[in-house]
């Protein structure tokens, strides 16, 4: 069982207004017989559900495709309505139903949905266009609706919009985050995001990661599942930040927004029938099977390097 689909149970879960103790519940029986990939979660203690969104893994292929998705989906609704209005057996309309309808996750049909409504949901903004913002600078240029909601992206200095199937890997992984901040973030609001390092070189993941820091000590409950060790010790540098004076952090490099209490910070590892909670200490999390691996390659490449070079 992968992390994503990790992922959209939980998200499931919140969906159902499942309370906290129950969903712990239920979880621990699934984990009892399954083995699952690591999952960590950033969020303020309190989690009572207010909205929740989504934004998958399959996001970059989501936000190019999903007005195809849905026409299609439309079009095999009405050809299966015409069938029904003919008088067609239904038995054979609904084995029809099962062989061309796509089923999707919840998740996945939920972001499907969120991107198909852009043209509603950007007439309105947001108390949050600064998270936009930071997200704009990352990329270099603006996103935004067409009159048609599709997605367009400007580059910086141009004025030309840009179709997103024509626009980097990066843009299309966070354009959907950039219009969640503008258009309809509210405080309290939960956001998962299922690989937020996607597409994104070393130094975007430790940008991205201070604006999820910066989301929850405005207020939102952030869930990240991730194995990127990138943005693990990035919250690891901002946890240790809040012991820090105002002047290593200025000289640092670091806002205030930014900087993380780790009783604000909760990490677990799931793996082999069990779930193991990290311990969050001031100096961080550490996650073993990612530091280990890193270790392992540091000491390879090492080897090689006096094998090869040192022995000549």
């Amino acid at each position: 069982m992968g992390k994503s689909y990790m992922a959209y149970l939980i998200y499931g879960l919140y969906k159902m207004g499942i309370n906290e103790n129950k969903m712990n519940q239920a979880l621990l029986k699934i984990f009892a017989s399954k083995k699952v990939a690591p999952i960590v979660k950033i969020t303020a203690k309190s989690f009572l559900p207010h909205s929740i969104y989504f934004f998958p893994a399959e996001r970059t292929a989501i936000n190019m495709l999903a007005k195809e998705v849905l026409k299609q989906k439309a079009a095999t609704v009405d050809e299966l309505s015409q069938q029904i209005l003919a008088e067609e057996d239904v038995e054979t309309i609904l084995k029809s139903v099962q062989n061309v309808i796509p089923r999707y996750p919840l998740a996945i049909r939920d972001y499907l949905y969120f991107i198909n409504d852009l043209g509603y949901i950007t007439q309105n903004d947001s108390d949050f266009v600064e998270f936009a913002d930071d997200i704009e600078a990352l990329l270099q240029g603006k996103v935004s609706v067409s009159d048609y909601g599709d997605i367009k992206f400007t580059p910086q200095h141009s004025q030309q919009k840009l179709d997103i199937h024509i626009s980097s890997s990066l843009i299309k992984s966070l354009s959907g985050l950039v219009l969640y901040f503008r258009h309809i973030a509210q405080k309290g609001d939960i956001i998962m995001i299922d690989e937020p390092e996607l597409n994104l070189h070393p130094d975007s993941q430790l940008i991205v990661t201070r604006l999820f820091a910066k989301a929850v000590n405005k207020g939102f409950k952030v869930i990240l599942s991730t194995h990127s060790d990138y943005i693990i010790k990035e919250f690891n540098n901002l946890i240790m930040l809040n012991k820090a004076s105002e002047a290593d952090r200025v000289e640092l490099g670091y806002e205030q927004e930014a900087v993380l209490d780790q009783e604000k910070v909760g990490a677990y590892f799931f793996s082999n029938n069990t779930i193991e909670p990290i311990e969050v200490s001031e100096t961080g999390l550490t996650i073993k099977t990612i530091d280990t691996t890193i270790d392992v390659l540091d000491n390879m490449m090492e080897s090689i390097y006096y094998r090869v070079f040192e022995s000549v």
